[in-house]
């Protein structure tokens, strides 16, 4: 986006970027930009909270008359949510042996969230739950990709498999009370029996000797913050 400010800055369009990491604006040094610390892939904010959102939209629209470029600003505050909830209770998960089992546990969470919510973000890898957590539990069990049972590849399969379940596993932490995204990651990657499965898989892949899984290994499945 740093670039493409400058290119619209040379059209003689002025530009604002919000950035989530400042190093990288610093790198860049685009045209102005508003450094804001909240959370990867959330540069306004917390979503839903209209009333804070405009704040951030109003400081950075304000640089265009205010700042000379090329322009840093720091947005002061941080997301409200970015604190944690005291009164939250993680989703009971038992002494699960499996992802499967995992999901049977938490089935009614994950309904309950859906119809509260009128909605689930469940769905990428078109195929029912179950069926994502036995491609889980093969592939971890098989420490590789599950034969394809949809029009993607095995190990898109996988991945996008992954990214239904750890989307149901936080929705159903979201069923009740507001936990923050720190507290409900927390939770995922260090205490459910998912979370703990894919970062021994990430390690496992790694130390395979195979190129392609230890690839997939080092970029994708498990965040940055909690691969020691």
């Amino acid at each position: 986006m740093s670039a493409l400010a400058h290119w619209l800055e040379q059209a003689g369009l002025h530009t604002v970027v919000i950035g989530l990491v400042r190093l990288h604006l610093e790198k860049m040094q685009p045209p102005r930009a508003l450094w804001v610390p909240f959370e990867l892939g959330r540069p306004l904010g917390p979503p839903t909270d209209r009333t804070f959102q405009r704040q951030v939209m109003l400081q950075a629209l304000s640089m265009i008359e205010t700042a000379t470029a090329p322009a840093i600003e720091d947005f002061a505050a941080d997301d409200p949510r970015s604190l944690a909830d005291p009164t939250w209770l993680a989703p009971h998960t038992g002494d699960a042996k499996s992802v499967a089992d995992e999901l049977r546990q938490l089935a009614p969470v994950v309904e309950a969230f859906a119809r509260k919510a009128g909605r689930s973000s469940v769905g990428v890898a078109g195929l029912e739950l179950p069926l994502c957590a036995r491609i889980i539990d093969q592939t971890i069990a098989n420490r590789k990709p599950a034969t394809s049972q949809s029009q993607h590849s095995d190990m898109l399969q996988f991945r996008y498999a992954c990214d239904d379940l750890k989307m149901a596993w936080s929705e159903a932490a979201l069923a009740s009370g507001k936990p923050s995204s720190r507290q409900v990651h927390d939770w995922f990657w260090l205490q459910t029996h998912l979370g703990q499965s894919l970062r021994q898989l990430r390690a496992d892949w790694l130390d395979s000797g195979d190129e392609k899984l230890a690839g997939i290994g080092a970029r994708f499945i498990v965040p940055h913050r909690w691969r020691v």
